[in-house]
């Protein structure tokens, strides 16, 4: 079997049960086990290490695969058989001949570069070609173009099946497929001169025949396996790897533009954002990202006032949401000297920093290395502030950013979150709400990721929302307390307050419960397959 995976974790939580949301469940749409997922993002190596080697493992946990096809490492057996011609595997990568320039020298066959900068091609000299790699050296591309190789992959997606595997999420969609011809891309580094290598017709053909793959698997217990994708590009693009009814592909494709969240953005953008994937994407495909494995984390981009603010709007938005592990922490990136850096290369496409930065330790305790690891020597080290903001700490504390997720996680599967209609709101330039409605009942998200106090009358929001309505649930900085009454006629209660980076979520109701099973599902992305 070769190394062309990571690993997904997947866990059933009991909730409990919500305070003021409304138990409506007559008539409701019956919604895939994925629809409205929370889905919570593990880097294996960094959450929980239980031998003392100081590198975190998986013991313990159900396992859901991450899937990763475009490309094998160099130490794979598969490799090594195509480097010396040994059929079947010849062509199971992407060779090509040096390219003559005159009768003494040769060159690369092509412009191609890597996402990390520098050509894409590496010289054999046991078979004297060179082979393609779109990422690292080490992680040489396989040739989907050989019907052999596309055999050997649905056979890897068979055997995790037949483990019991219930669903994969597909790395690095984008590069499957290289442009038959070899010929030169335009000049420069953009992904807009990548016109041979990223993105090509095939890829999405492919996909379909991976959810196909998937779908006939599922006939056979009944039970939906999941078909996930990772791609950064526009929601139009995504949109083709979904397909449709006729001709599906996966069922989500990973939509990434919030992990780009700055303080410049205003309420206008971030709505303009919300919008551009819920207008492209089918319903069944809604799905928000925040931040993850490669990209810098959501209290350092922004501000750990604003930890709570982007958890409930990206919790209760309609759909499956992905939370990196340690955010809902306000879990920062590391600040590492350069003898501590562990990842060779850099963010790729154009980018230079490390992504150790957002990749360090669970903070569990105030015990050495915080209860992470029993070794002298974590693999990064641990957040100098882990002895106040681990999670022991954060389970003692009503008002923690832990406690607070805590809280939209359990709100997230009330149906008026599942099923609700969904409708946004610019208020003011730094003032953003959405409401989620069903039947007579409303929940409202209402944030001010500006930096200064922003007061909210009922003038500014009372077209959208009933009155009056409930503090439900409340950032640590808010004025406001849960149970308050907000937005009503009487002159004191009109209008509120809002700190600057602080939200609340307020609610028609005040004590109808529901209970119900919470999916979590845990992406782990093992550092060691996938760079």
């Amino acid at each position: 079997m070769t190394q062309v995976f990571g690993f997904l974790l997947f866990s059933i939580l009991s909730l409990g049960s919500t305070e003021g949301v409304p138990a409506l469940t007559q008539n409701l749409t019956q919604l895939d086990w994925w629809e409205s997922t929370l889905l919570y993002q593990l880097y294996p190596r960094s959450f929980k290490d239980s031998d003392g080697d100081g590198m975190g493992d998986l013991n313990g946990m159900k396992l859901l695969l991450d899937y990763v096809p475009n490309h094998t490492s160099d130490q794979c057996e598969w490799f090594k058989l195509s480097e010396q011609r040994v059929d079947p595997y010849t062509d199971y990568y992407i060779w090509r001949d040096a390219k003559r320039i005159n009768d003494t020298h040769t060159t690369v066959p092509n412009n191609w570069i890597n996402i990390f900068g520098g050509t894409a091609w590496r010289w054999s000299e046991k078979r004297k070609q060179y082979f393609l790699h779109q990422f690292a050296p080490q992680q040489p591309d396989l040739n989907f173009r050989n019907p052999k190789v596309k055999k050997e992959m649905e056979d890897v997606l068979l055997f995790w099946l037949d483990l019991g595997i219930d669903g994969f999420r597909v790395d690095a969609v984008p590069w499957l497929y290289e442009a038959e011809h070899f010929m030169d891309e335009p000049p420069g580094k953009g992904w807009h001169n990548r016109i041979y290598t990223i993105e090509q017709p095939e890829n999405v053909e492919l996909v379909r025949e991976w959810r196909a793959v998937l779908d006939e698997y599922s006939r056979k217990d009944g039970h939906k396996r999941l078909l996930a994708i990772e791609d950064y590009s526009p929601p139009p693009k995504l949109v083709e790897y979904i397909g449709n009814e006729t001709h599906p592909g996966s069922q989500i494709a990973f939509f990434f533009y919030l992990t780009f969240v700055r303080n410049e953005w205003n309420a206008t953008i971030v709505d303009r954002v919300v919008r551009w994937a819920a207008k492209s994407f089918p319903r069944r495909a809604y799905n928000w990202v925040l931040d993850n494995h490669d990209n810098s984390r959501t209290r350092t981009r922004l501000s750990d006032e604003s930890v709570d603010v982007w958890n409930m709007f990206m919790l209760l938005l309609p759909g499956l949401t992905s939370v990196y592990c340690g955010t809902e922490l306000g879990l920062e990136d590391l600040n590492l000297r350069k003898d501590q850096q562990k990842d060779p290369l850099n963010g790729g496409n154009g980018r230079t920093d490390r992504r150790d930065s957002y990749r360090g330790p669970m903070i569990w305790d105030d015990t050495e290395n915080a209860g992470f690891t029993t070794s002298k020597y974590p693999w990064l080290p641990v957040q100098p502030s882990y002895w106040r903001w681990n999670v022991k700490a954060q389970q003692q504390d009503p008002n923690s950013h832990l406690n607070t997720f805590k809280r939209l996680a359990t709100l997230k599967k009330s149906p008026i979150i599942t099923h609700g209609d969904f409708e946004t709101h610019v208020i003011s330039t730094w003032v953003y709400m959405y409401t989620r409605s069903l039947e007579d009942d409303t929940i409202a998200v209402l944030i001010n990721i500006g930096s200064e106090t922003e007061e909210i009358c009922v003038k500014n929001v009372g077209c959208a929302l009933p009155s009056p309505m409930f503090v439900h649930i409340r950032s640590a900085n808010s004025i406001v307390n849960i149970g308050d009454t907000v937005f009503s006629h009487e002159k004191s209660k009109r209008c509120i307050h809002m700190r600057p980076h602080s939200g609340v979520v307020l609610s028609t109701s005040k004590g109808v419960s529901v209970t119900y099973s919470m999916f979590i599902i845990l992406l782990a992305v093992l550092s060691k397959l996938i760079l």
